[in-house]
């Protein structure tokens, strides 16, 4: 064997083992550590797996159970109750099993963020961002909430390592590739809409290629996201009148988040339930009531147009736990986590992101291009931005800041060469 197929061997051996302490401490954590009661959106889609399971399909789970009515919903986006769906069917039910699905899930984001870092700086750069994710107590907490983010993490996080080959081998197939990895995790989240066109930009950007094919490659890729979105909007479309492109849930994130609450004080650019003070009528449709949710809290957005600046950036800061972790660590024990456990996530995170600063100039001076990931960073940043300060929103940017976080780690370049430094790929 050579030295690079023993180096190889050796790396895979070494990440597979840091992948299962990952996926050991997300076990534990969900079995010992997180709470038992779960949180609205954790109990929508465990019911919603249910339906999809055992009952009608992708009904109103609140009006199924209750009422024994079959009211078609897109509430929320489709691909992770049919994740648990799956999961149910194949004998894995319940609460606890479905916590064991996002482990496992978790436990791969970890694998993925290796190879990214690998790619970025070689063997050990990988092992050590790996480690970081492995380790991160928000997101042990995210794959054990049984909410979407564990799904979508994984997903976000799968694209960047498909765009750095689409920028290394330039070829058409890696920017369907990226298209369709980018529009199935807006199948898992909306964030992603952010996202998706800023990393296709930063790919398309730095890809080695002529700009007229640039621009077409990149053009190729958003249109395989919009093609991933295609069946659910037809679906929408048919079994509810209107063509919804992802989730009608828009209408409470905007109400929630655009009141007098939020806007100054103790909750200034969080999000509070006391907010939704539109009830849901029995004649009135679940796109209705959403729509005049969006209505409410756009109207007050207007009508205070003079705080935004400091709404929004407490947004941001809280989404990245900067902005007193002890206090949103409180306001999301709501989503099924932990509130010491997110004291520790918020502190860790802030860690993360002090050793991620140096690591980035690192890179840069290194001739490493980071512009995929700077894409997400800013992308999940904008998702905060425009709906609320919580964590859940910036998570799939921390796979990201891991790696920048390990240059601060791993000082030395790698003596083995990477595929970032190989290419003729100037610094992003």
């Amino acid at each position: 064997m050579s030295g690079e197929g023993r180096t190889t061997r050796r790396f895979a051996l070494i990440l597979g083992a840091v992948a299962i302490a990952g996926l050991a401490l997300r076990i534990v954590y969900s079995v010992l550590i997180a709470p038992d009661d779960l949180g609205f959106d954790a109990i929508w889609y465990e019911l919603q797996s249910e339906t999809l399971a055992k009952g009608p399909g992708y009904v109103d789970p609140d009006l199924f159970f209750r009422l024994g009515r079959s009211v078609p919903t897109a509430n929320f986006p489709p691909l992770w109750p049919t994740v648990l769906a799956a999961a149910t069917k194949i004998g894995l039910d319940g609460q606890q099993a479905h916590q064991l699905v996002g482990a496992v899930i978790g436990s791969i984001t970890v694998v993925v963020t290796g190879l990214i870092g690998r790619r970025v700086g070689g063997s050990r750069f990988g092992l050590v961002a790996a480690a970081f994710v492995a380790a991160s107590p928000l997101l042990i907490a995210a794959d054990g909430s049984l909410m979407a983010e564990s799904l979508y993490v994984l997903l976000i996080t799968t694209a960047v390592l498909v765009a750095y080959r689409c920028m290394t081998n330039a070829s058409w197939w890696w920017f369907v590739g990226l298209g369709l990895t980018l529009g199935v995790a807006a199948l898992a989240r909306t964030d992603a809409l952010i996202v998706a066109p800023l990393l296709i930009a930063a790919t398309a950007w730095r890809a080695s290629l002529p700009i007229a094919r640039r621009v077409a490659f990149g053009c190729l890729a958003a249109a395989m996201v919009a093609l991933a979105l295609v069946p659910w909007i037809v679906r929408n479309e048919r079994q509810m009148g209107e063509a919804v492109a992802l989730s009608s849930n828009s209408g409470s994130v905007l109400e929630g988040a655009n009141c007098e609450t939020t806007y100054s004080g103790k909750l200034l650019g969080a999000w509070d339930a006391d907010c939704l003070v539109l009830t849901r009528q029995p004649d009135q449709n679940e796109l209705e009531w959403s729509a005049a949710g969006r209505r409410a809290g756009i109207e007050f957005a207007r009508e205070n147009v003079s705080r935004l600046p400091l709404v929004g950036t407490a947004r941001v800061l809280r989404a990245w736990s900067v902005w007193n972790p002890i206090d949103q660590a409180e306001l999301e024990t709501i989503e099924s986590r932990d509130r010491e456990w997110q004291i520790v996530g918020g502190v860790t995170a802030i860690v993360m992101l002090g050793l991620a600063v140096p690591g980035t100039r690192r890179l840069m001076r290194r001739s490493t291009t980071i512009a995929p990931m700077v894409a997400v960073v800013i992308g999940v940043s904008l998702a905060a931005l425009v709906a609320n300060g919580n964590t859940r929103f910036t998570l799939a940017g921390l796979p990201l800041v891991a790696v920048a976080a390990a240059a601060s780690v791993v000082r030395q370049p790698s003596s083995e060469p990477t595929t970032a430094t190989k290419e003729t790929i100037s610094p992003g």
